[in-house]
């Protein structure tokens, strides 16, 4: 079995506090268990999330600086918004093995800072994944082509749009206490994303450090971890075909096997949960967190859980039923690469506190679409 005993974030949303130094400060509770495992000569692994700029070395400043390793053998890096789910699944596997004793798993992004420094258009080259198309204009084909699809209208896929942003938003203003002002913003016609208006479309900017450590069960009981620090990881799963703005049909998929290798993960995460997704979500014992960097990906979510069995039954699954426990990212604001893991962050502290059993799924999503990672969690109450 294998449990998360710690997570822990640092962000700043004006730009230039989140430091080494800060994360040290932050991260003290996650060192003093470094501190141990190293002492009882524990097989550690070091899993880092990419940065978007400056990310040669990146890892072995962030595990040298922040948790003062004096060697280490492997840092394995992952690159994508799915890249947490796939570091967990990796982790998970490799102490389900016995290969490693425990596994660090953290992010380090600094954009705003970043943005700051270098400029605006240092940033947005940066982000740019094919020569030829913005990760929006692929967006918005990807949306054309699941409508196409589900014979949905432009104004119909529109008024879905809406309905998922006021899902989120009730969601954040339940976390806050009080009403969050603001509205759906402009069509971004301009970008070649005329589906989307400017609230769709999720690049947090923001400094963001964060992670969780994952170790095995017989790890946690010689750190002494109490019981009500853990959350067992009971499936994790990714799959991913190719992505390219010429192979976004193969992404959609088919009506009735919408994006089929996230319904795969799905399943897979499932299967080894043990868990039937639709019934435990509509009894109230699954928390999602599903990726919102676009429409597209959480309707897809959804259509590939069998939440919802057709696009009709959105509206109203969006109404009475939270598919972000944070509001999604637009509201969570975790940058680059870091949203999936500042879902299982956020997801940690939700079950550590939960008054009864639960699970919680998070949901990652990388590139245009072609690679989906799940992992689900359960209360260790029970």
């Amino acid at each position: 079995m294998t449990e998360i005993i710690y997570s822990g974030k640092l962000e700043d949303r004006l730009g230039s506090k989140v430091s080494y130094k800060s994360a040290k400060e932050t991260f003290w509770e996650a060192i003093k268990i470094h501190y141990k495992l190293l002492k009882n000569k524990s097989r550690i692994g070091y899993f880092f999330i990419d940065p978007l700029i400056n990310n040669f070395e990146a890892a072995n400043k962030f595990y040298f600086r922040v948790f003062d390793c004096q060697s280490i053998c492997k840092i394995n890096t992952y690159k994508s918004g799915a890249g947490p789910i796939q570091a967990l699944s990796d982790a998970k596997e490799l102490i389900n093995y016995d290969l490693y004793d425990a596994v660090f798993i953290f992010g380090y992004e600094p954009l705003l800072t970043n943005k700051q420094i270098y400029g605006k258009e240092a940033i947005t080259q940066a982000m740019r994944i094919f020569p030829d198309k913005s990760i929006l204009e692929c967006y918005n084909h990807l949306a054309k082509n699941l409508c196409r699809k589900h014979c949905l209208s432009e104004d119909e896929f529109i008024f879905l749009c809406d309905q998922l942003y006021l899902n989120y938003k009730k969601t954040y203003e339940n976390i806050l206490g009080l009403e969050v002002e603001g509205k759906r913003g402009k069509t971004l016609s301009d970008l070649g994303a005329n589906l989307f208006q400017l609230t769709d479309c999720a690049n947090p900017n923001i400094d963001f450090s964060g992670g969780i450590i994952v170790t095995s069960k017989k790890t946690s009981k010689l750190l002494q971890i109490p019981e009500n620090k853990k959350v067992k990881v009971t499936g994790a799963s990714y799959c991913m075909v190719q992505g390219s703005p010429q192979r976004i049909d193969e992404i959609v998929g088919k009506k009735g096997n919408i994006f089929p290798h996230l319904k795969t993960a799905v399943k897979a995460a499932a299967n080894q949960s043990n868990l039937n997704v639709v019934q435990e979500f509509k009894k109230g014992n699954l928390y999602l967190e599903a990726y919102t960097c676009y429409p597209p990906i959480p309707m897809a979510f959804l259509l590939a859980t069998e939440i919802v069995g057709d696009m009709a039954q959105l509206p109203a699954i969006l109404k009475d039923y939270e598919i972000t426990i944070t509001g999604g990212m637009n509201f969570a604001k975790a940058p680059w690469n870091n949203p999936a893991l500042n879902g299982v962050i956020e997801m940690y502290q939700k079950l550590k506190n939960a008054k009864k059993s639960s699970y919680g799924l998070v949901h990652g999503n990388g590139g245009i679409g072609e690679v989906q990672g799940v992992a689900i969690f359960k209360t260790s109450n029970n």
